[in-house]
Parts: C-alpha cells; sequence; structure tokens
C-alpha cells in the first residue's frame, strides 16, 4: 500500500476517534451544567478541565478576553468552530475527505454513514447554530462513530487497510484516555492543596468522561477512589478504553502488519511498545505519593505520543521535520495543517480525435486509451466516448493497468472522430521533497527483488535511449547518483533549465537520442529524456499519459493536447509523479490517464485501416468544475 493511501486510513481513524471522543467530553459537560440547579455549583474550573483535555487553556482565555463573553461561545469553539482546528465539525470534514481519498480501500457502508453525518452538517448554520442544535449534532457524532466501527468489524478484511484504521483508533484512544487522566489529576491535586481536602467530583467526570463510569461501578464499589479509578482506566486489560487495553491492540495489530517479525526499520516501534507495557507490569499505583503520580503521568503521555509519532515515522505517514513533537495537540495541529494543503479539484475533461482520410475507408480497427484513472488519489467521476461512425467497444485492462477500448468499424467512410468527456475529482498533496532517503529505503533500492520486480521500468526503449557520451555528459553536470529521490527530482530541474518548448522543431516519432541533442521539444520529448537519464541510473521509472488543467495567470506549459510526465519509483512509498516540462511535482492539476514504458505504451488513438493517407486534428479542452 501506498503511503500516502496509509496516511489517509490512519488519519481518517484517528479523526473518527477524535470527533467521538470529544463530543461525549463536551456532552458531559453540557450534562453537568444541566444538572447544577444552583449556578455556583457550575465551576469556572469544569470549563478549564475541558479545554485542557479538548483543546487548550490558551485558547480557553483568549475566548474569556473577548467581549461579551458567555457558555455558548464556548461551546460553539469546541464543537463548531472553522478556527479550531480539533472541533468536532473540523473532525467530520476531515473523515470525511480522508475516506473519500482512501474510497477504493474501505466500505461503501463506511463511507456513506460518514458522508452522511458531513451532509447534516452542512444543513448547519455554524456560525448561528443553538446549543439544542449543537447537542442533536453531538449525538449523530457520536452514533455515526459507533456505526462505523461496527461496519469494520463486521464487513471488512483483516489485511493492511483493517490494521491501518484500527492502529489509528487505538492509538487516539489511548492518548485521550492518558490526557484525561493527566488533566484530572492535576486539576484535583490543585484542589487538594488548595482546600486541604480530596475532591471526587472530578474523578466521575473522568469516568464519565471515557464512558467507564457503568463498567467501574461493576468490578467496584459505588466510591470514586482515585487509585481505583486511575487502576481501572490505566492498566484493566478488559476496558477498551482503559490505556493498556489500547495499547495491547496497537500491539497485535503492529504484530499483523509484520507478520510477527522485527525489521530493521521497525524495531523502534516494537521497543517502544514494549517498553511503555513493562511499565504497566511493575508500576504500583497504590504505593505512589500525588507528586509522583502527577510525574508517572506525564511520563506516560509522553509514551503514548511518542509510540504515535514512531508509527508514522516507521510507515512514512508524516514529515520527519516532525518527530521531535511531544505534544499531542500539536501532533493534531500537524496533521491538521498538512491536510489543509490538500487540494480536491474537479475537472471536466473533452478531447476529441478527428481524422480525415484522402480517399474513402472500407474498414479500421481501432484502440484507444483516453480513459482516466482511478486510484487511492483520482477518482473518475463519469466517462463516456462517442465515436463516428458509430460503433460498439469493447474494454479490457492493458498489461500496464491501462483501461483500453477497442472497436472495428467495417462500413465505408472518409472520417472517424473520437470524442470522450471525463470528469474527475483530483486530491493530491506535496510529497516528493518531503521524503527523508533513509537507510531503510537504501537497501530497499539496491536489492535484487527490488530490480526484478520494475525490471520493465529500469530497461531503455528505442524511445528512451540515450547514448552512453550523453549519460556521461548529464552525469558530469549533475554528479554522481547516491540518493534516487533527489537525483530524479535534480534531472527534472536540469531539464527544465535547459529545454526550450518548441512543438515545431519534432514529431511524434522524435526519439529521446535526438531531442537531447536539439535541446528542444514537447512534454512527450522532454519526458522520454527524463526516463533515459534514470534508468540509465538503475532508477524505475515510467511514462505517464495525462492531462493538464493551465488555470488563468499560471506558468503551467502543456494544455494544448494530452499532456506527459514521469513517475518514479521510491522505495518504500510507490510511484510520484514528477513534470519536467514545468518542474513541478505531479499534483492536483495533473490528470493521469495510462503509464507505460514509453508514449508508444500509452497512444492516445492507435489503429490500422485500408485506404489512403490521413490527417489528424486533436482538441483537449480541461475545465474546472466547482465542487
Amino acid at each position: 500500500m501506498l503511503s500516502r493511501v496509509a496516511n489517509s486510513l490512519y488519519w481518517m481513524s484517528r479523526n473518527a476517534e477524535r470527533a467521538e471522543n470529544n463530543a461525549r467530553i463536551l456532552d458531559v459537560q453540557l450534562l453537568q451544567m444541566i444538572e447544577a440547579s444552583d449556578e455556583e455549583l457550575v465551576r469556572e474550573s469544569d470549563w478549564k478541565l475541558t479545554y485542557e483535555i479538548c483543546s487548550s487553556w490558551q485558547e480557553l482565555n483568549q475566548l474569556k478576553s473577548l467581549s461579551p463573553y458567555n457558555d455558548d461561545q464556548l461551546i460553539h469553539y469546541l464543537a463548531m468552530s472553522d478556527n479550531n482546528w480539533n472541533s468536532i465539525a473540523n473532525c467530520v470534514r476531515l473523515i470525511r475527505e480522508n475516506a473519500r481519498v482512501s474510497r477504493d480501500h474501505i466500505t461503501d457502508d463506511y463511507w456513506e454513514v460518514w458522508n452522511s453525518c458531513y451532509l447534516a452538517l452542512q444543513n448547519i448554520d455554524t456560525q448561528q447554530c443553538l446549543t439544542g442544535e449543537i447537542r442533536e449534532f453531538l449525538d449523530l457524532v457520536r452514533t455515526t462513530s459507533l456505526t462505523s466501527q461496527g461496519i469494520i468489524e463486521s464487513t471488512m478484511q483483516r489485511g493492511v487497510e483493517y490494521q491501518i484504521i484500527k492502529i489509528g483508533k487505538w492509538l487516539e484512544r489511548a492518548e485521550k484516555t492518558a490526557r484525561i487522566l493527566n488533566v484530572v489529576c492535576e486539576r484535583t491535586y490543585e484542589q487538594q492543596l488548595q482546600e486541604q481536602t480530596e475532591d471526587y467530583y472530578y474523578w466521575l467526570s473522568a469516568l464519565r468522561m471515557t464512558k467507564g463510569y457503568e463498567a467501574y461501578l461493576k468490578a467496584h464499589l459505588p466510591k470514586m477512589d482515585p487509585r481505583q479509578v486511575l487502576s481501572f482506566l490505566i492498566s484493566d486489560k478488559s476496558f477498551p478504553r482503559s490505556i493498556r487495553y489500547c495499547l495491547d491492540h496497537v500491539r497485535d495489530a503492529v504484530d499483523e502488519l509484520e507478520e510477527g517479525k522485527v525489521s530493521h526499520y521497525s524495531w523502534e516501534l516494537f521497543a517502544k511498545l514494549d517498553e511503555v507495557r513493562t511499565e504497566f507490569d511493575e508500576i504500583d499505583i497504590d504505593q505512589l505519593s500525588a507528586d509522583e503520580m502527577m510525574d508517572f503521568l506525564n511520563h506516560f503521555q509522553d509514551g503514548c505520543n511518542e509510540i504515535g509519532q514512531l508509527f508514522s515515522k516507521t510507515y512514512y505517514l508524516i514529515d520527519p521535520s516532525t518527530e521531535e513533537t511531544a505534544d499531542s495537540q500539536t501532533q493534531t495541529q500537524f496533521q491538521s495543517n498538512s491536510t489543509k494543503g490538500i487540494t480536491t479539484m474537479k475537472y471536466k475533461v473533452e478531447h476529441a480525435n478527428i481524422f480525415k482520410y484522402e480517399t474513402i475507408v472500407d474498414q479500421s480497427m481501432n484502440s484507444i486509451r483516453l480513459k482516466p484513472k482511478t486510484d487511492e488519489t483520482q477518482r473518475l467521476l463519469s466517462y463516456r466516448a462517442d465515436i463516428t461512425p458509430a460503433t460498439l467497444t469493447k474494454e479490457h485492462i492493458d498489461i500496464w493497468g491501462n483501461d483500453v477500448e477497442t472497436f472495428f468499424i467495417a462500413e465505408h467512410h472518409e472520417n472517424l472522430e473520437v470524442k470522450t468527456t471525463s470528469i474527475v475529482s483530483i486530491q493530491k498533496s506535496p510529497f516528493i521533497h518531503r521524503i527523508e532517503y533513509s537507510p531503510e529505503m537504501n537497501a530497499i533500492f539496491h536489492s535484487k527483488l527490488f530490480s526484478e520486480q520494475y525490471m520493465a521500468y529500469l530497461s531503455n526503449t528505442s524511445y528512451t535511449y540515450l547514448s552512453s557520451e550523453q549519460i556521461e555528459q548529464i552525469g558530469r553536470d549533475l554528479g554522481e547518483m547516491t540518493n534516487p529521490v533527489q537525483f530524479s527530482i535534480d534531472v527534472m530541474g536540469y531539464l527544465h533549465d535547459r529545454f526550450t518548448y518548441d512543438g515545431e522543431s519534432t514529431t511524434v516519432s522524435t526519439k529521446a537520442e535526438e531531442s537531447y541533442d536539439l535541446m528542444k521539444g514537447v512534454c512527450q520529448d522532454i519526458t522520454h529524456v527524463m526516463l533515459g537519464i534514470l534508468r540509465g541510473n538503475q532508477i524505475p521509472a515510467r511514462y505517464v499519459s495525462g492531462y493538464l488543467y493551465v488555470g488563468e495567470n499560471s506558468a503551467l506549459v502543456g494544455d494544448a493536447a494530452s499532456h506527459a510526465w514521469v513517475e518514479v519509483m521510491v522505495p518504500g512509498i510507490g510511484w510520484v509523479g514528477l513534470d519536467p516540462t514545468n518542474n513541478v511535482e505531479a499534483l492536483e492539476h495533473h490528470i493521469r490517464v495510462g503509464v507505460g514504458r514509453d508514449y508508444n505504451d500509452v497512444s492516445p488513438v492507435q489503429g490500422v485501416y485500408r485506404g489512403g493517407s490521413q490527417s489528424l486534428d486533436v482538441k483537449v479542452s480541461v475545465s474546472l468544475l466547482d465542487q
């Protein structure tokens, strides 16, 4: 599975758990406000507790400084605010977007329940909604989260997707329980110092926030003994929201992912999981003083956060620059901000190929590759092919995974028109510049299995062949290839700086060796040259045919007809698109149709006919649609 797919599944799951947790915690606060018949019983510190768990006390103080100020503002900020990236509404939006990106890896039922919740949110005026409407929305979020968990358990195969989703859920739950206990312990300690008495009110809140009150009463006497509550929520092996239960399930899921083997890239994750679980076995909560308990919970919360970061690092789910982050709220902020960089675009693509023959053609056999792909970052919403003279088409998948439609025209004709209309939705985030080329990736790159797996994309064709003299010249200019990721980026910039985009200098049959000497050509030529350079340095790379959206005031080039760019196989990551014509990563403006070794594998229209010579007129239109 590509890392970016795993990333979507992981954060989809974490945000689903976070939305439910925050909805339940806010509902507990609202319930306590209702239960307090005397306004004096509604403690100011209640809101501080809730905000420290779901947001931060700094944000609480900022809201309190506004004029006028009331409880409704505090409720709205946690539930509906666009400015709070941890708000329940924003969590729902993130779940829906990550689910949309990874729809091919989840069940339709899972998508439908969260999409329905998202649509219900769209019908709410989030700026003017009343507390009653917010409570109804909280109920919907909790019900949707529980329903989606049931869908996962009852319908998903226990493969990689399932394990990633489960790890996201259990890590989020463990971190939230640890945070609740940490904050509650601090609040009760402060209360004890101020009033010289123990306050059990917050421990009841902790049980309610973790939905553990009923389960706790079944195992203990109806008394809020802080140490029994702590032991129950930390170490109970049978309660699904205890930290020990969550981490055991994380460990089991990682075991499934790695098939029970500890590898050179995963040993840190295994070691940290075992270290934290060992601390459970060695700690005696009953013997800890209040200060020691505070230190233990602080250390323990850091351990939970570190496990999440190690998991992300092990499977390339986050930017390595965030590895030093120790606060779960900061970690959340990173994921939210990175999601803001993901742009969703919807396009309508109209492509017309009009053949005119000098003499009457009595029959022709043709194949077309014009149907955009559906994958983890691109979704084909609709597609139609109109062929004149009218004929039936037969569809198959070629050896490279491209959709191919074939058709036979038996009647006499002087013209052949192939017109396709596609609507495509794309969501991509910048990726290749975030990749840190690790020793593990280097080991994969130099392995025999890696070269055998991608042999087809390591061998040059007649279109991509460059002479040894040309390869040597490029080597002198760019230096020795030691990092295939950075080298690919450097090659892209090298060709962009030296090539002149010129549609008159080459033809569809021009080879890389020739166009390199000219330093002129179109996207097809520049792509073939880049493929020759990369393959000459043993980097698997493939030709991509598709379309490019060029909006107003854009510097991108290549929208007059089909566009072409390169995809590089990054060890442990997957295929990453690079556009040497424009010196950019292939992102939300690039619409993928076909992949292969060179242009000949992905030619939009191919065929044979019996008749005279022909002329071809190609028209391509890519327009941006409203979401």
